[in-house]
């Protein structure tokens, strides 16, 4: 009877733990949606800082190459 038991209680810990994955993986999905956005309202604004720009200077984020050097 006790393995029996065990059986029934590692089958519960795996459902409980199953029900829990699905969660981190919808959360998961839920955060790749708004990094998505909020990738694209970055692209906006720097866009609208470019353009903004009077000395027609181009936004410089990431390092210069070494051809640039």
């Amino acid at each position: 009877m006790s393995t029996l038991k065990d059986i029934l209680n590692g089958l519960k810990t795996t459902i409980e733990l199953n029900s829990k994955v699905v969660s981190v993986g919808n959360a998961v999905s839920e955060l790749t949606k708004d990094m998505r956005n909020l990738d694209r309202r970055l692209v906006r604004v720097e866009t609208i800082i470019e353009i903004a720009r009077p000395d027609g200077a181009v936004l410089r984020i990431a390092k210069p190459t070494s051809e640039h050097e």
